[in-house]
């Protein structure tokens, strides 16, 4: 009988090969979560023959209930990789995965929105195994980065995308409920850019004051932008930094989940 955790410990331990068989067995019976390793497993090439094209399918099919599978396709469309390149495919499941409550999607969505352009992720795709784990192009973050020169594909990537203060604003704001327990750092930025949409006017009334507790959240839940941030533009922030119930209150109001030893 397939069970999933026995696959995710066969895998960590190496033996991909069973590993991939059990995630087969598993996606035949419909289990979304082992049809997203499976397919995370041809990706990469382990247990299997590499084959990024059958990737796809699976990934198809789990990202009906799978968040991290959409967000793995909208990366294949969006460097045509085992699929034809396409923007407008890669954005609609930037969204599924999004609305699924993938914190990298919300990011890229936010900034997205904010440019009026599909931008290179820093994060190039997601695995399970065997949790939630963001996998990094480089140490390079371009959540905040300027859209690059594309050349010849800088038309269809702009006209993938509206530039929509709302629709960032909005992103940003859900990308900020996370808990730093999810994903730590992509948690601190999420807070640092919702904090920012406050103190810049970015699809909301500008408020210094509610940005600043938002950024103090952020520095707290280690985003070095909100930290370089208070320690430039607002320092009286740091004094505040150990006042626990300054930032409870502050994550009440703001309905954003604190971690769990906090």
């Amino acid at each position: 009988m397939f069970d999933l955790n026995t696959a995710k410990v066969l895998f960590m331990d190496k033996n991909y090969e069973r590993a991939a068989e059990m995630f087969y067995e598993g996606a035949s019976e419909g289990n979304p979560e082992a049809a997203f390793d499976y397919a995370y497993c041809l990706m990469n090439g382990y247990g299997v023959a590499r084959d990024p094209a059958l990737a796809k399918s699976f990934y198809v099919f789990a990202s009906q209930k799978v968040g991290e599978a959409a967000y793995n396709l909208s990366v294949m469309y969006l460097h045509g990789i085992g699929v034809k390149r396409d923007y407008k495919k890669s954005f609609e499941y930037m969204k599924d995965a999004a609305e699924l409550g993938v914190i990298e999607a919300q990011l890229y969505l936010g900034v997205a929105y904010t440019l009026g352009s599909l931008f290179e992720p820093d994060i190039v795709s997601i695995s399970l195994i065997p949790y939630h784990t963001p996998e990094y192009n480089s140490q390079a973050y371009y959540i905040e980065g300027e859209v690059p020169d594309y050349e010849e594909d800088e038309e269809e990537r702009i006209a993938a995308v509206r530039h929509d203060p709302l629709s960032a604003f909005t992103w940003f704001k859900n990308a900020a409920k996370h808990s730093p327990d999810y994903v730590e750092e992509l948690s601190g930025k999420g807070k640092y850019l919702y904090a920012r949409c406050f103190i810049d006017g970015l699809g909301t009334d500008f408020n210094r004051d509610r940005g600043h507790g938002l950024m103090l959240l952020a520095a707290i839940d280690g985003s070095e932008e909100a930290m370089a941030y208070i320690e430039t533009d607002a320092p009286y922030l740091l004094e505040n930094l150990n006042n626990p119930e300054l930032v409870h209150k502050i994550r009440r109001v703001e309905g954003i989940s604190a971690p769990k030893e906090y």
